[in-house]
């Protein structure tokens, strides 16, 4: 004997279904959103760190490699202008290059690279796209994806060389020493 199937199963499969497929499509797009802005985040974090640790030299910032060369060319206030507009672009286009390969679903709008005597900073922009025309609405509000990272350039050299010329022009001035007597005049008063 056959069973029968009522009907009530049907009408609740009617509602419940598309529920579930736009909960499984939500969860599926969600993790392409964190995957995308982990993997934009990662490699901007790398260059950067590559590029803090390079940028005080002539180097290939991707392999690591010294231009011995080139650092002879460089000429005597070549830190005191700061980071040539060049490596800037070179960064801004190798982040670029790494960042268009291996989005799920992301397109990268903006990337900026700047820099200071003491500061290298990244900043990229991208909007995250959903090929499902409601679902983007009803799953993001912002779709924009927006990562900063920052690093402090450390040149200790560049500080020991600025320290000596300070200390040497220092010693050379008139009058130093009564400076400097009286300063430990003022120490000894209780």
């Amino acid at each position: 004997m056959a069973k029968k199937v009522r009907a009530q199963f049907t009408v609740e499969a009617v509602f419940v279904m598309p529920i579930v497929l736009f909960a499984i499509v939500a969860v599926i797009y969600i993790s392409f959103y964190l995957y995308d802005y982990c993997r934009i985040q990662a490699t901007t974090d790398l260059l950067l760190h590559k590029a803090v640790l390079n940028l005080n030299h002539e180097v290939d910032i991707e392999s690591g490699k010294i231009f011995y060369e080139d650092i002879g060319k460089q000429g005597i206030f070549y830190q005191v202008f700061g980071i040539s507009d060049t490596k800037l672009n070179y960064i801004g286009n190798l982040l670029a290059e790494k960042l268009s390969r291996g989005l799920l679903a992301t397109e990268i709008r903006d990337i900026k690279v700047s820099a200071s005597m003491s500061k290298v900073a990244i900043y990229v922009e991208g909007e995250f796209r959903i090929p499902i025309k409601g679902a983007a609405d009803l799953l993001f509000r912002k779709r924009t994806v927006i990562v900063e990272a920052e690093r402090e350039r450390h040149n200790p050299a560049n500080t020991v060389r600025i320290s000596e010329v300070i200390l040497q022009s220092g010693s050379k001035i008139k009058g130093l020493d009564k400076l400097k007597e009286n300063l430990e005049k003022l120490q000894q008063i209780p």
